[in-house]
């Protein structure tokens, strides 16, 4: 339902003209409300009820939206972006195996850490720990973040450490 909203939110803008606009700014309303979106959902309440925005330097919650959220989605093509809610909403690994999840995570050979963010609420820790379960020989390594999906952006050094950490111990295995 997430990935429809941020469809809708940019095709629902007259700019987008059905995918045929010529440029970005001719859907800036849309990817203003993508962007709104994605700050709704991809940070985690915490990182809003301890002030993050402000201590990442912004006033207030419409400059952190405008100078922020909307300065990192502005550039990005509006019809990649949907080409990527495309891939999220049918990136099932079950589909190879006739809808059995367990049995396409047990076909994993490579080492394989699971971590996720641990104030994420796309892909919540206690969801991916049940999937951790069914990949043999995998890790668990949760990285902790009041940041939500978003810690990946950098903005929390300590969850950049924590990963580039877990990555490393990673590529450092004999397999």
């Amino acid at each position: 339902m997430f990935t429809e909203t941020l469809v809708e939110a940019i095709t629902s803008d007259p700019g987008f003209k059905g995918g045929n606009y010529s440029s970005n700014e001719e859907v800036k309303a849309g990817m203003l409300r993508h962007a709104k979106m994605w700050a709704v959902m991809g940070w985690s309440t915490e990182f809003f009820q301890q002030g993050r925005p402000k201590a990442l330097g912004f006033a207030s919650m419409d400059e952190f939206i405008n100078n922020f959220m909307m300065t990192y989605f502005a550039p990005m093509d509006p019809n990649a972006l949907l080409t990527m809610a495309w891939k999220w909403q049918r990136g099932d690994v079950s589909r190879h195996t006739g809808g059995d999840l367990r049995a396409a995570l047990q076909r994993i050979k490579a080492k394989t850490f699971v971590m996720p963010i641990s104030t994420d609420m796309f892909f919540p820790p206690a969801d991916c720990q049940a999937e951790w379960r069914l990949i043999p020989d995998a890790e668990f390594r949760p990285i902790e973040s009041i940041d939500g999906h978003l810690a990946l952006f950098g903005v929390d050094a300590n969850a950049i450490a924590q990963l580039d950490k877990h990555l490393s111990d990673l590529l450092a295995t004999n397999v």
